[in-house]
């Protein structure tokens, strides 16, 4: 086993571990960009508008141009209406029955957490609040629909015909200077299998991670038995701790000395390898003590050295 480990060579496995991490990260970037392509050019999309509208000189013509692209490329609207101060509707993306309203007016529904919203027009429809995060959200867990739906239950569970209402999601973006609106009305069309290709994707991550934290261990007891250290300490204990434990091993090893010959580590004021006798330091001819390589004179008996 120790013969084994003695024998790999650590830089090759290294290049090789990064290439293949770099590989398999390239592929599942691309895999998961290809499965959720629409969702997250919806997102930027979104916070593109969203950013744009909330500045004081915003352009109102090329922000419905931007509205009406997301709108064309998104399965998941609704609609989106530009409001003005007064509630007035001013742009309709899809020309929705919500759209046609002319003034779109939300009442807050009695519940204990105050997100869901009715419109007084439209019985049938029930609005949920939703944060940015909450919105992101939508492109990956594909049980997002039922936790919405069940939260809403469990708020007003006793409402009449509840399974006949439909449940849209609203986002908004305000613009302070003129008081004008933007409602972003989706439906929720998660990614089929999403979140299966997410925790995939994790695991994949976490099982290279944990082949890294391996070969570190791997790699500190190589050294620790090329140094005639206790492998299985200095092993086991970056195990547990990686990079910790390596910085304690190298700080060890910097605190005492190594044999050039045989790579023993040696008490720092040892003049002679304790396993192969080799001399470690330049000592000073006349007193013995222990010199630099480069220097001219001995520290201690200032004798000169050749």
């Amino acid at each position: 086993m120790n013969n084994f480990i003695e024998k790999i060579n650590f830089k090759k496995v290294a290049i090789l571990y990064i290439i293949i991490a770099l590989l398999v990260g390239i592929g599942l970037l691309i895999f998961i960009g290809n499965k959720f392509q629409n969702k997250l050019e919806f997102i930027y999309e979104y916070n593109n508008i969203s950013k744009n509208f909330e500045k004081n000189n915003y352009n109102l013509e090329k922000i419905k141009e931007e509205i009406k692209n997301l709108s064309e490329n998104s399965q998941d609207i609704v609609d989106v209406l530009i409001l003005s101060n007064e509630n007035q509707i001013l742009y309709s993306s899809k020309n929705s029955e919500l759209g046609k309203q002319g003034q779109f007016e939300l009442d807050r529904k009695d519940n204990k957490t105050d997100e869901y919203y009715t419109n007084p027009n439209m019985d049938n429809v029930i609005f949920r609040l939703t944060s940015d995060k909450e919105l992101m959200l939508t492109t990956v867990l594909s049980n997002f629909d039922n936790d919405v739906k069940k939260d809403y239950e469990d708020e007003i569970f006793f409402e009449k015909n509840l399974s006949e209402k439909n449940l849209y999601l609203l986002s908004y973006a305000i613009n302070d200077s003129t008081g004008e609106k933007i409602y972003f009305i989706n439906e929720i069309h998660p990614v089929i299998n999403g979140k299966a290709y997410i925790k995939m994707a994790l695991a994949i991550i976490m099982f290279l991670f944990m082949i890294y934290w391996i070969i570190v261990a791997v790699f500190i007891y190589q050294d620790a038995l090329k140094s005639k250290l206790n492998p299985y300490l200095w092993g086991g204990i970056t195990l547990f701790t990686n990079l910790a434990g390596v910085i304690i091993y190298i700080i060890y090893k910097q605190n005492n000395k190594t044999c050039f010959k045989c790579k023993t580590v040696q008490n720092r004021n040892n003049v002679y390898c304790t396993y192969c006798g080799t001399k470690l330091d330049k000592t000073c001819k006349t007193c013995g003590a222990t010199i630099n390589v480069h220097d001219k004179y001995c520290g201690r008996c200032g004798e000169k050295q050749i």
